[in-house]
């Protein structure tokens, strides 16, 4: 936990003692790249856990219940929300 943080915060001193320095074009470039192999990296793990996917039809269906009610229930309050603060 601790390593991730210090980590964190390293990067934002260098980030902060390099500001203006390097380009901005050049740090998207190299943020997307780490961020792709960060998620080809997960694949892998992923791919090669035989309970993870043994499971994973289970896991799938209990993902999307999840995603379902997470969705309806901030519709319902939008509705909520828009029917009692916005009537025209």
């Amino acid at each position: 936990m601790f390593t991730v943080f210090f980590i964190m915060l390293g990067g934002m001193l260098l980030g902060w003692l390099l500001r203006g320095r390097l380009s901005a074009r050049l740090l998207d470039k190299s943020i997307m790249l780490a961020i792709l192999l960060l998620l080809f990296s997960l694949g892998i793990r992923v791919g090669s856990n035989n309970t993870l996917l043994a499971n994973l039809p289970t896991l799938g269906g209990q993902a999307l219940l999840l995603t379902m009610a997470g969705m309806g229930g901030s519709i319902l309050c939008a509705m909520l929300l828009s029917h009692f603060f916005f009537k025209k």
